[in-house]
């Protein structure tokens, strides 16, 4: 059997190491309060009186969150709550599958998209709140083969549109994450479809750039999104799909998109809905803004205090200033407790 923590914790640990730069207001040392990037708690946390024991919160998050999370969130709230912090990055869906299995017990679970959390309704909570948002972005590699072409565009001296014929050029090395298990994979897959609608491309415009079947999780551009930045950074890819989030936070050189295309806007929503893509299960999964959602899992005590600070005007700064994109944070379920309730506003 795969140990799926051990391996989350050696690519979190590469990540955090090749990206060891500030996010304004924010070292970059470990916290003495801290049980390690990418970590887990050795007691099972699945419950109160286990979370109580440990004195630690361990958090379960989607994996575009690592350096927020390891380096600044984390540590924070150790400093402001007395807990330790133990957290556990991976895939969205694939941390909703673990957490529905039992295979992980965190206190709680920061996902991209809500959608990531309601299967765990009720068994394992009932609630999740929703307070920022990120957007789709192409990072590239600033000395590969065809970084004079990529600068061109995101200085805006070439039109985006330029963008999609690049991604064609037989030997270019693109990563992206699989979109089975990944939001951000499927994000990059709705981007481009949504791009073939809007600018007329044709038809097999996403096709030639994916290079493979639409939902291949086999496909030699797939990677863990753990590490798909860093092995972008090493200068093993020409470009790579990236959250705008991520791309301020490891400062790589990237391309914005128009907001009709990122993901990034909730007004867009209804036209984001029109990208779809099947992925294993035959389950139909639809473009809808990237949005990071929290929860705290079986009623968890840590979990509780690790939300709330999270939701703090505290917690909210830290995320702004790590290129997240701040909503007013709305509550989705019921059965939130009081102390996260009370960071929602009026």
């Amino acid at each position: 059997m795969v140990d799926f923590p051990k391996i989350r914790a050696a690519r979190i640990g590469a990540l955090v190491a090749m990206t060891c730069v500030g996010i304004a207001a924010a070292g970059c040392g470990n916290s003495s309060t801290s049980t390690g990037a990418g970590g887990s708690s050795s007691t099972p946390s699945g419950s109160a009186s286990a979370s109580q024991a440990s004195g630690t919160a361990s958090v379960a998050y989607a994996a575009s969150l690592a350096f927020l999370n390891e380096k600044i969130v984390g540590p924070a709230f150790a400093t402001a709550s007395g807990l330790k912090y133990s957290g556990t990055a991976g895939p969205s869906d694939g941390l909703e599958s673990e957490i529905a299995s039992k295979v992980i017990s965190p206190d709680a679970f920061e996902a991209v998209g809500g959608d990531n959390i309601t299967p765990l309704f009720p068994k394992f909570t009932k609630w999740y709140v929703q307070y920022a948002t990120t957007s789709i972005v192409l990072a590239y590699n600033p000395k590969g083969k065809y970084a004079s072409q990529f600068k061109a565009i995101a200085s805006g001296a070439k039109p985006s549109t330029d963008l999609f014929p690049l991604l064609e050029t037989p030997g270019l090395k693109l990563g992206r994450t699989d979109p089975n298990t990944d939001p951000q994979g499927r994000a990059f897959i709705y981007m481009l479809e949504l791009a073939q609608l809007k600018y007329h491309l044709p038809s097999n415009t996403v096709t030639k750039i994916i290079g493979s079947p639409i939902a291949s999780a086999n496909s030699s551009q797939v990677f863990a999104e753990a590490s798909l930045e860093s092995t972008l950074q090493s200068g093993q890819l020409d470009a790579s799909s990236a959250y705008l989030s991520q791309a301020r936070q490891l400062h790589l050189s990237y391309i914005t998109l128009p907001s009709a295309i990122d993901l990034g806007d909730a007004a867009d929503a209804t036209a984001y809905h029109n990208a779809s893509i099947t992925i294993t299960g035959k389950v139909t999964k639809h473009g809808s803004p990237l949005t990071i959602d929290i929860t705290v899992i079986n009623n968890s005590p840590a979990g509780t205090k690790f939300v709330a600070y999270v939701l703090s005007s505290a917690g909210l700064a830290l995320h702004q200033q790590g290129g997240y994109t701040l909503l007013k944070p709305t509550l989705t379920g019921s059965g939130a407790p009081a102390a996260v309730t009370s960071e929602l506003g009026s």
